[in-house]
């Protein structure tokens, strides 16, 4: 039988005029291709066995599908570049095909584990919201119990408020929230130094 809960990993095609933009200038369009690369590789092949989850890559754009396909999981193809509406496009698609819990990750994450996928997904057993926190402000997890738009309006997103703005959504609309972790995502020149993620 098919499980029940569901991960989509929210991905881009490599390239250089979409991915890790806020790194333009301080890395060459090679490197900023190369971290991104080896950080979708990366989070897709330590999440897409977790025990008891189906993975889906949520992929733009939907021209890409051929690329992603390689992966080996499902796929959804998502043809804006609203990120809000790309999210809340993923999660109705996968509870439209009958998943009763489901969870969305980032590529940009490298602490983030198959346990911590988890442990949301047992939040989520108590709570109709879970979101794991990042350390800029922001979130690197989003799941859910039942599909929910409001957390995706009027939200800045790559912000210092992310997290903030979908908190106030979700507390304006009633809903109950739990948290995962708090991780760190990759989106400055000192974050890839520390984590050693380009070659020199």
């Amino acid at each position: 039988m098919k499980n029940t809960n569901a991960l989509i990993i929210i991905a881009k095609f490599p390239d250089a005029d979409t991915v890790k933009t806020r790194l333009r200038g301080k890395l060459s369009d090679e490197q900023r291709l190369e971290l991104y690369i080896s950080m979708l590789e990366n989070t897709v092949n330590k999440l897409k066995t977790i025990p008891g989850v189906d993975t889906f890559i949520a992929y733009a754009p939907s021209g890409a599908r051929t690329y992603f396909s390689h992966f080996g999981t499902r796929l959804i193809s998502l043809d804006t570049r609203d990120l809000g509406i790309n999210m809340f496009n993923a999660f109705k698609e996968v509870f439209g095909s009958g998943y009763k819990k489901a969870c969305l990750v980032g590529t940009d994450i490298p602490d983030l584990t198959g346990r911590i996928i988890l442990e949301a997904f047992r939040i989520l057993n108590r709570k109709d919201l879970v979101f794991g926190p990042a350390s800029d402000g922001g979130y690197y997890l989003v799941g859910m119990r039942k599909l929910v738009r409001e957390i995706f309006a009027n939200v800045p997103w790559s912000s210092d408020q992310t997290l903030e703005k979908s908190l106030h959504q979700a507390e304006k609309f009633t809903y109950t929230v739990g948290f995962s972790k708090t991780l760190s995502d990759v989106d400055t020149l000192e974050d890839v130094s520390n984590l050693g993620l380009l070659r020199n």
